[in-house]
C-alpha cells in the first residue's frame, strides 16, 4: 500500500492540475520552500528540513497547543555578482500538526550539514499502534 499525502484541491480540479496549483499557492513568490522528510521511530518521531546555507540563528521554531511552526529565512549573500542563479531564497513557514502521542515538553532540534532535525518524543505512557485488532 502506498501513501499519499491528500491534497483537497483535487476534490475539484483533476490531479496533475490540482498538484500544480497546489504548489502554486503554497510556495511563496520566492520559491523557498524546504523539503521535509519525517521518519517514525519506536520511540520518537524525526523530522529533517532541507535547509542548506543557513545558520542556527536563522530559524524559529514556535509550539502553539497542537501545531509545531517552522520559520526562517534564507538570505541571498550580498555583493555576489551571479550569471546564473537557480538557487532559492527567502523567508519560509513550514507548519505541522501534532498528535497526543507527542511529549512536547521534550522536543529538541538541532542544525547540522544543511538539514535542521527535530526529535519529537513520543509519550511515555502512549505507545504508536501499530496494528488494529477487529472485535
Amino acid at each position: 500500500m502506498k501513501l499519499v499525502r491528500y491534497n483537497p484541491l483535487n476534490d475539484f480540479v483533476p490531479s496533475t492540475f490540482g498538484d500544480l496549483l497546489e504548489n502554486v499557492l503554497q510556495t511563496p513568490n520566492n520559491g523557498f520552500y524546504p523539503s521535509v522528510d519525517i521518519i517514525k521511530g519506536e520511540k520518537e518521531f524525526t523530522l529533517l528540513l532541507e535547509a542548506p546555507g543557513m545558520e542556527k540563528s536563522d530559524f524559529t521554531i514556535d509550539l502553539e497547543e497542537k501545531t509545531l511552526i517552522i520559520s526562517g529565512e534564507r538570505k541571498r549573500p550580498e555583493g555576489v555578482n551571479y550569471t546564473q542563479l537557480e538557487s532559492n531564497y527567502g523567508a519560509f513557514k513550514r507548519t505541522f500538526k501534532l498528535n497526543d502521542l507527542i511529549d512536547r515538553e521534550k522536543i529538541s532540534a538541532e542544525y547540522n550539514n544543511g538539514i535542521l532535525k527535530l526529535t519529537l518524543p513520543v509519550s511515555e505512557d502512549k505507545k504508536i499502534k501499530n496494528v488494529i485488532t477487529v472485535k
